[in-house]
């Protein structure tokens, strides 16, 4: 099926054309589609002197039996009939058309250039059953989508430049959280030149704070406010809750939105110059959520020794033991038992840490072998751990502790509190104790 250009002069209307009785001639043809298509014809006329031919829109040719180099237009009739008058008008002197028509087609043709659209664009099929598919198909509807798709109301606001109803429509499809099944209805078949309808009367545009300015709906309201509206009224729309017949005339419609009741927008919150809302994005929407109240942390009240964060892997049974008391023994009503038990698991675990690293818990003196003092297993557990990468710095607690007098980890003062009937420790000393010495355990017991 090649493609042709072709002159006016060799195209014929279809004598079997279906918009029309079956004619005898060409005249015939020509006179039948005038008197079918009328001031129809006059509007495409116009429309091919003004801007041409669609370049989208071939006609569909078939050669001619009869007349040799002809060929018979089997698609684009209208198109051939309008060119055939614009280029001369007299032949409708002898036609049945009413004046007007004549006037009209005798004013445009004044106008018409027939270099302007020829050679006209064509395309050749074998014969006329080749055609019959994609006539069909251009004329009988959708076909389940083989034909034209006519675009609904929202693709034709949508190509007409994005009027405010469909401004609001886009807001509320983009903002409004709806569900799948709402997105579903609004997006198939909406009715939008009802909600255009609405937007269109300016007494329902006060009721919700907007205005339209150049082409665009704009409010000075919060975000929220506006979209509340908005998606209130989409949603009975598409819901078919509310139809065009109920919203004909003005006071039908101002009666709808003040029907909106919580979904009226507070006009009172109304604040700065009015902003297109077509320019509303995430960000405007985020700022004008609450921010949620943050709840004050608690802290934590400490009833033990050792806190819960605090973590020792202690492999001696009886030490683990003397740990588990220290979790659980509550500071104010044990600090005698838990005094005592923080001196001998300060010992405890300096002497199991300097066995396990093969350093002598004792020392030799003239008068023999005796225990090392508790101040110099604990400084040398301290240089060892120093040894081992610990920073020194975070063992100051333990180290100058255990030589300050007025240190809750001074020595003497540990062993006060065993041996010291009148010396009692305070909870506050006892926790500044383990506080000051907890790295230095979790190095023992890592």
């Amino acid at each position: 099926m090649p493609a042709r250009s072709l002159k006016v002069e060799s195209l014929l209307l279809d004598l079997e054309n279906p918009r029309i009785n079956k004619a005898e001639s060409q005249r015939g043809a020509l006179q039948k589609i005038v008197d079918d298509q009328d001031v129809k014809l006059v509007a495409l006329a116009q429309s091919i002197v003004e801007d041409g031919l669609n370049p989208m829109d071939r006609l569909l040719v078939i050669k001619s039996n009869k007349d040799r180099g002809k060929f018979i237009v089997v698609e684009g009739n209208r198109r051939l009939a309008a060119i055939k008058i614009l280029n001369n008008s007299a032949v409708l002197t002898d036609f049945d058309v009413r004046p007007p028509i004549r006037k009209r087609f005798e004013a445009l043709a004044k106008d018409f250039d027939l270099k302007a659209i020829e050679p006209i664009d064509c395309f050749e099929v074998s014969e006329r059953p080749v055609s019959a598919m994609w006539i069909q198909q251009r004329h009988t509807g959708e076909n389940d989508g083989r034909g034209i798709v006519n675009w609904n109301g929202v693709a034709t606001a949508r190509f007409r430049g994005g009027d405010p109803a469909l401004q609001a429509l886009d807001l509320v499809i983009r903002h409004g959280e709806l569900s799948d099944e709402e997105r579903k209805k609004v997006e198939s078949r909406f009715p939008i030149t009802t909600l255009d309808r609405l937007l269109s009367t300016p007494d329902v545009r006060a009721k919700l704070g907007m205005e339209i300015n150049d082409g665009k709906l704009e409010s000075s309201l919060p975000p929220p406010e506006v979209l509340k509206a908005l998606r209130r009224m989409v949603m009975d729309l598409a819901n078919q809750d509310v139809n065009v017949t109920q919203l004909k005339k003005k006071e039908q419609q101002v009666k709808y939105i003040a029907g909106l009741g919580k979904d009226l927008p507070d006009l009172k919150k109304r604040s700065g110059a009015p902003k297109p809302i077509d320019q509303l994005d995430d960000s405007d929407f985020e700022k004008a959520k609450p921010k949620p109240k943050q709840r004050k942390k608690k802290i934590a009240v400490r009833k033990s020794l050792i806190p819960k964060g605090c973590h020792l892997l202690v492999a001696n049974a009886k030490i683990a033991e003397i740990v588990k008391e220290l979790r659980s023994l509550p500071l104010d009503n044990y600090p005698h038992s838990i005094s005592v038990l923080f001196r001998v698991f300060l010992e405890q675990s300096v002497d199991h840490y300097l066995e396990n690293n093969s350093i002598p818990l004792t020392e030799s003196t003239p008068g023999g072998d005796k225990d090392k003092k508790l101040r110099k297993k604990v400084e040398q557990a301290v240089a060892h751990l120093v040894g081992a990468g610990i920073s020194k710095r975070t063992l100051d607690g333990v180290s100058k502790g255990i030589n300050d007098k007025n240190n809750p980890l001074y020595v003497d003062t540990l062993h006060n509190y065993v041996h010291n009937r009148f010396f009692s420790p305070t909870e506050r000393d006892l926790k500044v104790a383990w506080d000051n010495s907890q790295t230095f355990f979790e190095g023992i017991w890592k």
